[in-house]
Parts: structure tokens; C-alpha cells; sequence
């Protein structure tokens, strides 16, 4: 009965790695904010939408969708390169979306009634509208998620290994802190930053290391819905 219950949940861990099961997680959250940003005409999107969006401009690529289309383009080749299965079981995409709330009550647990929290949220701009906050909590958990550990966690692993010749092991080590650290210096800079304090600078990169962990062991997918998760729990109750 055991060894049943323990081959079962290596198919579950195994199957809902797949780029359908991601895709389908991260698509409530997308649509919340891409229609959100729409029907508020909001000058407020997530930083690392923003900067996906500046980068394709200096291509010439001008479209407010710039970074919804990176996405799917990301979705498509992840697909085709793996040719997986597009098939997907409602139950474990249920039980999906339970893990990444697990994951970031969490994270909420660790982080979010630490005294650090509170001077990190003391002073700053004057904050978007709770259904605003919603929307950009929606983003976060895409974007960032995709800039910081879709591509540079990954192109960071790549240089390490082929580049500077270092073992897997310590190769994801070293890439998952410098990725940290430079998604902790992220909410510092442009006109909407954070004010910079060491207390939040530790927690932020701490957070990294986190869903850098995340990332490696269950995907995008439930790495972005549990950024998308905590940000609301940390930023609507708080």
C-alpha cells in the first residue's frame, strides 16, 4: 500500500512538470492581469513586465502584449521541445493550485510577520487601489517569475556549466544567489521603487533563493502561482 502511495506521487511530481500543466496554472493569474491593466488604464504594471517590454522596443517590437507574446512563445517551444502530453487531469491541476497556496502560506508564515517586514513596508510611494494591488500581484507572479528564474536562473546555469566548467551542483548554487540578489536590487530601481533598506534587501533575496528552489524542484508553473499567492496574502491582508 505504501510503495502504491509513493509511485503515485512520483506521477504526480512528474506528470504536472509537463508545459501544459504550467500553462493552464498560470492562466487565471495572466488573465486577471492583462484584462486588469485594460480596464483600468492603469500606468501601474509589474517591473519585470515593464522591462520585457522596454527591451523588445529597443528591437523595434512595440505592443503592450509584447510580454504576453513571450510567454506563449515560451509555452510553445517549452511544448515542442518536450512533446509532451497536452492532455491534462482536473484533479491534479486542483491539487496543483492547493501546492502553490501551500507554498506561498509558507513563505507568508516565514517571512511575513517578522519585524523585517514592517520597517521594509514603512514609508514609500502612495500605493495603486486593492483591485490595482490585485492585478499587479497577478503580473508579479508571471513576470517576474519568467525574467528571473525562466531566463536568468537559467541562462546563469548555463554559463556556469559551460562556461566557467562548474559541477551542476554548485553550478545551480552560485546561479540561484546571484539570481537572488539581483531580483532583491530589481524592486529598488525606476521611478516606483522601493525605498532600499538592508532589512528588505535580505528578505527579498532570501525570497529568491526560495523560489529559485521552487523553480528547480517543481516548475514555472507552480512557482509563479505561489509568487502570485504570496504577494496577495502579504499585500491584501497586510
Amino acid at each position: 500500500m505504501a510503495g502504491g502511495s509513493g509511485s503515485s506521487l512520483r506521477r504526480y511530481f512528474s506528470q504536472t512538470r509537463r508545459p501544459i500543466y504550467s500553462a493552464a496554472l498560470v492562466l487565471p493569474f495572466f488573465i486577471i492581469y492583462h484584462t486588469g491593466t485594460i480596464l483600468f488604464r492603469s500606468t501601474y504594471i509589474n517591473g519585470a513586465d515593464a522591462l520585457i517590454i522596454r527591451l523588445l522596443s529597443a528591437l523595434t517590437v512595440h505592443s503592450m502584449f509584447a510580454s504576453a507574446l513571450v510567454l506563449l512563445a515560451c509555452f510553445v517551444v517549452w511544448q515542442l521541445r518536450t512533446r509532451a502530453s497536452w492532455k491534462i487531469d482536473s484533479g491534479k491541476l486542483a491539487a496543483l493550485f492547493g501546492e502553490s497556496l501551500f507554498f506561498a502560506l509558507l513563505l507568508f508564515l516565514i517571512f511575513a510577520y517578522l519585524p523585517v517586514y514592517f520597517r521594509m513596508a514603512a514609508g514609500g510611494l502612495q500605493a495603486p487601489g486593492a483591485i490595482e494591488r490585485l492585478v499587479l500581484y497577478c503580473g508579479a507572479g508571471i513576470y517576474e517569475e519568467l525574467v528571473f528564474r525562466g531566463f536568468l536562473l537559467g541562462l546563469l546555469m548555463l554559463a556556469a556549466t559551460r562556461i566557467l566548467d562548474m559541477k551542476p551542483t554548485r553550478a545551480a548554487v552560485c546561479s540561484a544567489l546571484v539570481a537572488a540578489l539581483l531580483f532583491s536590487l530589481f524592486h529598488y530601481v525606476g521611478p516606483a521603487a522601493d525605498r532600499f533598506t538592508w532589512p528588505s534587501f535580505l528578505q527579498r533575496t532570501a525570497g529568491g533563493l526560495y523560489f529559485s528552489a521552487l523553480f528547480v524542484t517543481r516548475g514555472f508553473g507552480v512557482t509563479a502561482a505561489a509568487h502570485a499567492f504570496y504577494d496577495m496574502l502579504v499585500g491584501l491582508l497586510l
